[in-house]
């Protein structure tokens, strides 16, 4: 320990090893991955421990491998999970090599758990968490397809996920006045440059947000309407609006690309899809590298932007618990 040079060996192998694991994008990703579903867990509100599993030093008889988390559910169930990241914007299937399959649930089996696997698909910003015994060996390997994924998908039954259903559209609207520039006379302020452009000098002066129509007032409204303008999947329009006596209106718009009127609502993401879009935008850069492996968020940021007894008529929300369901009986051939 007192030996300088051994010091300087260690530090240099570290330092080797993560230069490696920051040049592999696919590793990266796993990271980022791995931490982010820890974050979801904790929550969602369907766990009362969220442990990352591993780590530490393990002494083994058998081949294992130690998945990523162990879950305790607020029922008292222990489930340990292991994450993986689908990066393939084509995928259809997800797959999983069959000595890593087997070495996880011998690890299983040892602590007497079920073994789930959460899948992130990158492409969607979605999360599948389906039992190990839902996987069906293929050649060499185990696999699950994309829409029994879906089908299987335990993360609202075991971690209290849910989709959020609102009336659209959601609004933010900015309210700016017209200024002299500084370097430009008052008289001369905004009128046509030689090539028909106008430069105007605009200072905020309000900021309203709404949701189907109705402007939101109260601060958890304001609070969760924010929160999903900017993490929500509907698309957004933008645009600038001349109101006259120097007044002018920047609207971003969000709704989705068919509304259903009919029934009063719209699904604009699960807490899960919200969480993990939240995540990229502090962790990725605008050319969509990853520049952060995690973000500094305290537990308990989703309880309090989508409050479950949030109850008002400016806004109304639908919570859908989606179960799985059974898994199809295979008959032996």
């Amino acid at each position: 320990m007192s030996d300088p040079a051994r010091v300087e060996a260690t530090v240099a192998q570290f330092e080797a090893g993560l230069r490696d694991s920051l040049e592999s994008p696919s590793r990266i990703r796993g990271w980022v991955s791995d931490q982010l579903f820890g974050l979801i867990a904790a929550d969602l509100g369907g766990c009362k421990l969220v442990k990352q599993e591993d780590a530490g030093i393990l002494f083994y008889e058998d081949e294992v491998k130690l998945p990523d988390w162990r879950l305790t559910l607020v029922s008292g169930e222990n489930i340990l999970v292991e994450v993986k990241a689908e990066d393939d914007h084509h995928a259809q299937a997800f797959k999983l090599r069959l000595v890593e399959v087997a070495r996880l649930r011998r690890y299983a089996e040892l602590n007497d758990c079920p073994l789930y696997i959460a899948v992130h698909w990158l492409a969607v910003s979605m999360w599948t968490l389906v039992p190990i015994d839902d996987y069906v060996r293929v050649g060499d390997h185990f696999e699950i397809d994309l829409e029994t994924a879906f089908k299987r998908n335990h993360m609202s039954s075991l971690l209290n996920d849910r989709m959020l259903g609102l009336t659209p559209p959601l609004e933010f609207r900015l309210t700016m006045k017209e200024v002299p520039g500084e370097d430009r006379a008052p008289e001369v302020e905004g009128e046509p440059e030689e090539d028909g452009t106008r430069k105007l000098s605009l200072v905020t002066t309000g900021v309203r947000m709404f949701a189907g129509g109705e402007e939101m007032v109260d601060k958890n409204e304001t609070a969760l309407v924010w929160f999903l303008i900017q993490h929500a999947r509907w698309p957004c329009d933008e645009r600038l609006e001349d109101s006259g006596d120097g007044v002018w209106k920047m609207v971003f718009t969000m709704a989705p690309d068919e509304c259903h009127a009919e029934q009063g609502f719209d699904l604009v993401g699960s807490l899960s899809e919200l969480y993990t879009r939240m995540f990229y935008s502090g962790t990725t850069s605008l050319e969509d590298e990853t520049t952060k492996l995690s973000i500094d968020v305290e537990p308990g940021t989703l309880p309090r932007l989508v409050p479950t007894d949030l109850k008002s008529d400016r806004l109304p929300l639908w919570h859908f618990h989606i179960n799985p369901s059974a898994p199809v009986a295979v008959e032996d051939p």
